[in-house]
């Protein structure tokens, strides 16, 4: 009998990664509905203005071009499929993101393909991910992660890949400003390697971090609270999002965050034990996993320095509530789960493996507990579609969108 190829197994991995995307929250394409700037902004901009000028018009200080795209994109379809447009493609680029981890490209960075399979499911079921999961607005982060894995990857030697990893590095480029941060890890990367693709990467993201540079110094951050930073804010806020909620789950750091055992103390502890993670993974691992450490430590440091969560209290002190702002915590939360994982299972190590046995099993705790993921609140976008549909000529309508009390305002053309 004749074994099934890999490719087929990997074209199974990407239907199964989109399934499991799919179950986190179910309704994104059982129930589509718009969130937040994916209607207020992207197709609310793409549908009354030009949908080639607002390419030019940044959002939250820079600019957001995959997401202005697919939204011009979607105005070809029936007003009522534009969320599900949107959903989808957010769930091919998170299908795809699994698929390139547990890919050949990444071999030199993880030779054990049952190791790959392992990370591509930890991104997959990444506990806290709940608002970069399966919408538009958030999609810059796992384009900012797909490039990521491309600098870590070996060099692509057939020309379709080579075409891809320059289109995916220019479109995420031009869609945030995680750019910025991945300009010093592809040098880094090109100073020990000598890669000569580094170099056309490295410039890409160059251009794209002084395209969005020039946006971020003439447009302001939405937000106007002051940051309200504090020592022990930071602790608190580093071992409660980084080190407790992608391995217990962010409902569970809810729990724990509403007790009395919730202490300056208890989040030191809980700090060091994670940095203790970071240090040893960093001095054990490959140059790839030291990549990702310090790409880990850039975003963290980058999200407490200019965060953008709320419009109500100092920064820091929204910060520390569960669920809020976890987009930032998306690449600290994968990074110290592949960590544990890396030291629990590396021979390297020794028998000091043993103590990291404890926090890798909690992560299937963590995975269980954030599984299932809220689901919207059910606006009836169907009947406001219809609603829509049947207005007249120059008509305004008023959609409601989520989060409760986000709108999206279109003029009936």
């Amino acid at each position: 009998m004749r074994s099934v190829p890999w490719g087929v197994w990997y074209v199974l991995l990407v239907i199964a990664a989109a399934l499991i995307v799919i179950s986190h929250r179910p309704d994104a394409v059982t129930d589509p509905q718009f969130w937040a700037e994916d209607g207020h902004m992207w197709y609310e901009q793409a549908y009354n203005l030009d949908p080639l000028a607002v390419f030019l018009v940044p959002e939250a200080g820079y600019y957001q071009t995959v997401s202005r795209a697919v939204a011009a994109f979607s105005l070809l379809f029936p007003f009522r499929w534009a969320p599900l447009v949107l959903n989808l493609f957010a769930i091919a680029v998170q299908a795809f993101n699994a698929f390139f981890i547990a890919s050949d490209r990444m071999s030199h960075a993880m030779p054990s393909r049952l190791f790959r399979f392992a990370a591509a499911f930890i991104y997959l079921a990444l506990p806290n991910s709940y608002e970069t999961s399966a919408n538009l607005t958030n999609t810059q982060w796992h384009l900012g992660f797909l490039v990521l894995l491309i600098i870590l990857a070996k060099p692509a030697e057939d020309v379709a890949w080579k075409i891809f990893d320059h289109a995916a590095v220019a479109l995420s480029a031009f869609s945030g400003p995680l750019c910025l941060l991945l300009v010093p890890i592809a040098a880094i990367k090109y100073f020990y390697r000598r890669e000569k693709r580094l170099l056309i990467l490295g410039s890409i993201l160059m251009i794209g971090a002084a395209v969005q540079m020039s946006a971020l110094f003439v447009y302001e951050r939405p937000s106007s609270q002051p940051l309200g930073a504090s020592f022990f804010g930071a602790v608190r806020i580093i071992a409660g999002q980084w080190f407790i909620s992608p391995l217990v789950g962010a409902k569970n750091y809810g729990l724990l965050h509403r007790t009395l055992w919730w202490t300056d103390a208890t989040a030191s502890v809980v700090a060091a034990g994670g940095l203790a993670v970071l240090v040893l993974a960093f001095i054990w691992g490959k140059q790839e996993l030291r990549l990702l450490i310090i790409f880990a430590v850039l975003v963290c440091s980058t999200a407490l320095v200019n965060p953008a969560v709320t419009k109500l209290e100092p920064q820091w002190v929204a910060m520390e509530t569960p669920l809020t702002g976890s987009r930032y915590w998306f690449f600290p939360g994968l990074t110290l789960l592949v960590c544990s994982v890396f030291i629990a299972t590396n021979l390297r190590v020794g028998k000091l493996r043993y103590l990291f046995v404890l926090p890798a099993l909690l992560m299937i705790w963590g995975f269980v507990a954030d599984w299932k993921q809220p689901r919207f609140k059910n606006l009836d976008f169907p009947a406001h579609a219809r609603e829509f549909d049947n207005a007249k000529h120059g008509e305004i309508i008023t959609i409601p969108i989520n989060p409760e009390g986000w709108e999206m305002h279109l003029q009936k053309r």
